[in-house]
């Protein structure tokens, strides 16, 4: 009995152990914001959110995508064969330079 317990004992130490060693290494503090969850909000992916939006309003061919220090986005698009400058601002509405 002795030597069940104890063999049981060691098999549940050693799964804890484990887990918790996977736990910690499972998400690195740069790939967590400060209340320790992941997001998957990366500036290239707002970046295709922008210039989607900016599609959806008509244009095409959108390049020279930048972020303004205001927020708001740049680019450079085409609307009825015409080269157009473009500002999408912080509420994503789409204006024609």
């Amino acid at each position: 009995m002795n030597r069940a317990f104890l063999t049981l004992a060691v098999l549940g130490a050693a799964v804890i152990a484990t887990t918790g060693a996977q736990a910690q290494s499972s998400t690195s503090s740069a790939d967590a914001n400060p209340k320790g969850l992941m997001s998957s909000w990366t500036p290239t992916a707002e970046a295709s959110y922008t210039k989607s939006v900016i599609q959806r309003a008509g244009y095409s061919s959108v390049s020279d995508l930048a972020r303004g220090s205001d927020g708001s986005w740049h680019a450079v698009a085409m609307k009825n064969n015409a080269k157009v400058a473009v500002t999408v601002d912080r509420a994503g509405q789409v204006s024609a330079n």
